[in-house]
Order: structure tokens, then C-alpha cells, then sequence
């Protein structure tokens, strides 16, 4: 009995336009094939002559333990006393808003960057002519307010705290894991165990793995959220009926944004944590092997012939060598 697959047009035509809901505007960016990454170079396992190359690639998405986010705030003032007390209020402010969100003073630390004067340029008239003369007008501090926290949903609360203190300047957040060698040595466990896999394959395909000589090498790497963050400008291409129509038409400013871009997972034979909300560290760790098989190196024997010398002497006493198979 023959069975047949009908597709009717209705559930074609919306599972087509269905697919583009999924891409998200990204798809609209003019190198968006970038921001998607395929693979560039498939995993490696291949066999060249006599030499077996493996290779393993493993990722681990490592939530963050704790953050820092670093804030910078300048202050002005017509007196290095003015100043000062004026930056005092503001970073004591932010220090006792920080607290109801559970930060601690041992988490606040404040960096000093600048205390220098402030010049103005101030016209002098003279009998016959006008210069403007360089002097004091006040006094500039500049500080950085590193501020430690655990839940990174905190740094909301964070940034509300120091825009009410008329901080506005956030100038990046620092990530910590706190078992980086975890990590790595449970990628390390991981990605060994695969490539015993991948050598007992190949042994059952007929070569002699357990009889070559090999060697390895492994590298590590790691790529930080602040690392991951890419541009994109999305818009779509403007109806051109206006112009056919013979108005007059305005563009509209496309404003640039940023997204986290993590590294895809195509070049990897494994990806722990591979679910992911909150941007996390990525840890990634390399196997490679090469494997000599025996075909390679092993010599062949030397033919060993007897060669049998004759020595013999004529009738008038010359000595001739006679060589006998």
C-alpha cells in the first residue's frame, strides 16, 4: 500500500511565513551573514597517508559569580573646597543608595583620577590693542567608582542609584568566576573522553591506532561579555512609491544599537550550559592528535646475501679473487 504526502497551499504559505518571524531585524542588516557565523573550518578528524589527525573543540558557558561595574563622575568648582565637598556629596550619596540594594562599603572603592584647576580666557584691553590673557576660573575633579555586587540584576538598581546622584557616565562591568581551573579541567575530562571515542572508531575501522605513535597538544581560551558586544543597524529597504509619485522624501535616521553576539557553538563538538539568559563567560578548550601508524615507520629488512671469495693462483704464481654465489 502506497501512501501519499499532500501539503495543502494554505499550511505551505504559512509555515513560509512563519520562518522570516524567527530571524529577528538582525536579518535586515546588510553584513548580517557575519553576526550568524557558520562554521569556517569543519572539525578535523582525517587521515593523510599513514598520520590520523583528531582534533576536539569543547565550550562551557560559566555564569559570573560576582561583577564590578565602574562609574566615572566629574565635578566642578569655583574653589578646590567647593569642589571637593561638592564631589564628597554626590559619591557619599550613591554609597548610602547602593546600601538598600545590598551593597557593602567593603564593595565600594573610590578611584582618584584628577584634581587640577580650570582656565578661562579673560579679554585685557589696552591703549591700542585687546589680548586675552589665561587665568584661573576653578578647580575640576575627576573620580572612577568601582562597585562590587553578586546578582547581575542588581546593576539596574545601580545605574538608577547613580543617575539620581547625576552620575551618568557607566563606563563598563567587570565579570569574575571564581573556579576558572574548574572549568577548564572539566572541558579537559570532556573533550579526552570524545577523543578516546574517536580513536576506538577509527580502530575499528581497520587501523592499527593502538599500535601508532602519537602525540598532542591542548589550548584554552576565554571570551568575556564585554569582548562579545556588536553594532548593528537595522532597518529595511523604503517603499520607492513616493519617489515614483515624483515626491519628495525624507530619510529617517537609523539609529545604531548594540546585542550580545556569543560565540556560536557550530565549531564545537561540545557545549556545556549551551541554554543561556544572562551573558555568561565562555571558556573553550582545544584537543588535537596526531597518530603515526605503523605503516609509517616501520623498516623494512635488509636482504642479507653470502658472497663466497675464491682465491686462485695461476701457473705462474698470480693470485686471482673468484666470487662464488
Amino acid at each position: 500500500m502506497r501512501l501519499r504526502t499532500i501539503i495543502l497551499p494554505t499550511v505551505l504559505a504559512s509555515a513560509l511565513h512563519a520562518q522570516p518571524q524567527a530571524l529577528g531585524n538582525l536579518w535586515y542588516e546588510e553584513n548580517s551573514r557575519i553576526f550568524f557565523q557558520q562554521a569556517e573550518q569543519p572539525v578535523k578528524a582525517t587521515v593523510q597517508g599513514n598520520m590520523l589527525y583528531l582534533e576536539v573543540n569543547a565550550m562551557m558557558n560559566a555564569k559570573a559569580n560576582s561583577y564590578l561595574a565602574i562609574f566615572h563622575i566629574t565635578q566642578l568648582g569655583q574653589t578646590a573646597e567647593e569642589a571637593d565637598s561638592l564631589m564628597s556629596e554626590r559619591v557619599n550619596g550613591l554609597v548610602r543608595r547602593v546600601k538598600k540594594d545590598g551593597v557593602l562599603d567593603s564593595d565600594v572603592f573610590t578611584d582618584m583620577l584628577s584634581f587640577v584647576p580650570v582656565y578661562e580666557y579673560e579679554a585685557i584691553r589696552k591703549l591700542f590693542s585687546k589680548t586675552y590673557q589665561e587665568v584661573p576660573a576653578g578647580f575640576e575633579i575627576q573620580k572612577n567608582i568601582h562597585i562590587r555586587f553578586d546578582d547581575a540584576r542588581t546593576l539596574d538598581k545601580l545605574v538608577t542609584a547613580a543617575a539620581k546622584e547625576e552620575i551618568y557616565d557607566l563606563v563598563k562591568v567587570d565579570f569574575f568566576v571564581e573556579q576558572q581551573s574548574a572549568c577548564y579541567d572539566t572541558l579537559r575530562m570532556f573533550a579526552t573522553r570524545l577523543l578516546q571515542q574517536k580513536l576506538a572508531n577509527f580502530e575499528k575501522l581497520g587501523l592499527k591506532v593502538e599500535e601508532s605513535h602519537r602525540t598532542a597538544a591542548e589550548k584554552n581560551g576565554a571570551y568575556f561579555p564585554l569582548d562579545r558586544y556588536t553594532t548593528y543597524k537595522a532597518h529595511s529597504q523604503a517603499s520607492l512609491n513616493s519617489k515614483r509619485k515624483g515626491q519628495l522624501t525624507n530619510d529617517v535616521r537609523k539609529p545604531t544599537t548594540l546585542f550580545y553576539n556569543k560565540v556560536p557553538y557550530s565549531n564545537f563538538d561540545i557545549v556545556l550550559h549551551a541554554e543561556i539568559t544572562e551573558p555568561p563567560v565562555q571558556y573553550t578548550y582545544n584537543l588535537t592528535m596526531v597518530c603515526q601508524l605503523p605503516e609509517a615507520f616501520q623498516k623494512k629488512e635488509k636482504e642479507v646475501k653470502e658472497i663466497i671469495k675464491h682465491i686462485w693462483i695461476t701457473d705462474k704464481g698470480d693470485a686471482k679473487t673468484i666470487l662464488l654465489p
